[in-house]
């Protein structure tokens, strides 16, 4: 994965029901190879999928170079998750994350300069995960 020429998956990407999963681990093969670019392993937004879940970060990393496709990964956090896998406590993670919005008028600030210069008048958007869908041009 080189996040230096290509964008991770959209962060409302599903894998078991989940999102954020597949990003992450886009994120940390690149994290992995040398080839983040300007992206951050462990920004908040992973942090919070491994916060919800009781995951560490390095460990997450660690299981990718061991398991390398998404099915083995799946199952490894399943293994790992110190958190049920009822699937209504994962809709409801993925209801905060996907409603995650700026949190300062700072965050605020950066928001919105970054969103008025790629799409002038989307007021409409107002959560990170389609800022980040917007920035890496999938359709929001």
């Amino acid at each position: 994965m080189d996040l230096t020429k290509n964008f991770p998956r959209s962060p409302v990407d599903r894998l078991g029901g989940m999102d954020h999963l597949k990003r992450v681990i886009d994120k940390a093969k690149a994290h992995l190879a040398g080839t983040l670019g300007e992206y951050i392993y462990n920004c908040p937004l992973d942090q919070g999928f491994f916060s919800y879940f009781g995951i560490d970060h390095e460990k997450f990393a660690a299981a990718v170079k061991a398991h390398p496709d998404d099915q083995s990964m799946l199952a490894w956090v399943r293994e790992h998750s110190h958190r049920s896998r009822d699937p209504k406590e994962v809709e409801a993670f993925n209801r905060e994350y996907e409603s995650r919005g700026p949190d300062s008028p700072e965050k605020w600030e950066y928001f919105r300069s970054t969103r008025d210069k790629l799409a002038p008048g989307r007021n409409d958007i107002v959560t990170w995960v389609k800022l980040l869908d917007l920035e890496e041009k999938r359709p929001v």
